[in-house]
């Protein structure tokens, strides 16, 4: 069997073309490398390399034989990380979510139920949280559709719909609700981390402006220092209330309203079982759970 460094070093020299480039970057000696080209030829069998006086050069096979070393190391990469996060994950549970809101609703639960485990959470886009379930990067994941894969359980969590909100004496201060024309124009405060929110607002208003922050207190700050339009949800304002002199209009699109799902591997749905259970019946008694 081929060491692992070996193949390290041959895609190393593959990448960079020269011994003393590859042992550069390698920080090894450049007859160190030498000799380990050498002897993955001898285990090989097989000539890797064109050799003229004062340099080597990769023959076809030798290509060839980089190609599959770099697979290998990808797989074995793979392997390593994926063995990590199972075991990680018995210890852990790591939430990776498409929103901010349904995280801190969720976050206390799980505290209830898993409250001697360690519990983080991280805003992901959707690809990302699939893929992070499915290889234990995360253990729960906060989706705004049903999961595509087979292997993963999922289940509806909470609802969410978008407003603005304008000072009194704004232009649309008076409407009972808006549309994606009425941005036209417009600029809005717009709050760098809020996930798949933030796609919506580039995808359809493309004819507003956004001033984005990177910070929830300079976001505030200029809410209450200027005229600027924001934007907030039913959920956010039933923990955060508009200031006295701002007024909250609705928007009146399909995809200002957004249910979230939550979502785990199959195979985790015996240990989250009674976790996913609370919520359905929380679903009954509070209204801004979906059931």
């Amino acid at each position: 069997m081929i060491e692992i460094y070996l193949l390290e070093q041959l895609t190393a020299f593959a990448k960079h073309g020269t011994l003393s480039g590859a042992a550069e970057a390698l920080h090894i000696s450049q007859p160190a490398l030498s000799r380990s080209m050498k002897k993955i030829e001898e285990e090989l069998g097989v000539s890797l390399f064109e050799r003229e006086k004062a340099k080597i050069s990769l023959n076809e096979t030798g290509e060839l034989a980089a190609r599959l070393a770099e697979e290998l190391l990808s797989l074995n990469n793979g392997m390593v990380r994926r063995i990590k996060a199972f075991d990680q994950s018995r210890r852990s549970i790591t939430v990776g979510s498409c929103a901010p809101y349904p995280t801190s609703a969720l976050m206390p639960l799980l505290q209830e139920h898993f409250g001697d485990m360690l519990i983080t959470s991280g805003l992901a886009d959707m690809n990302s949280i699939e893929a992070g379930l499915l290889d234990n990067t995360y253990q729960i994941g906060i989706l705004n559709r049903p999961a595509e894969s087979e292997e993963l359980f999922c289940q509806r969590f909470i609802s969410e719909h978008l407003f603005i909100s304008v000072p009194k004496t704004h232009r649309l201060a008076k409407k009972e609700f808006i549309t994606f024309d009425d941005f036209e124009g417009e600029s809005f405060l717009l709050f760098e981390h809020v996930g798949c929110w933030k796609e919506l607002c580039h995808d359809k208003m493309k004819g507003a402006n956004f001033l984005i922050q990177n910070t929830m207190d300079s976001l505030e700050e200029l809410v209450r220092k200027t005229d600027f339009p924001c934007f907030t949800t039913d959920a956010f304002m039933q923990t955060s209330p508009p200031g006295e002199n701002r007024v909250i209009i609705p928007i009146e699109e399909p995809e200002a309203y957004e249910t979230f799902y939550i979502a785990c591997l199959n195979s985790d749905k015996k240990k989250y079982g009674s976790f996913f259970s609370s919520i359905r019946s929380r679903s009954i008694q509070d209204s801004s759970y979906t059931e």
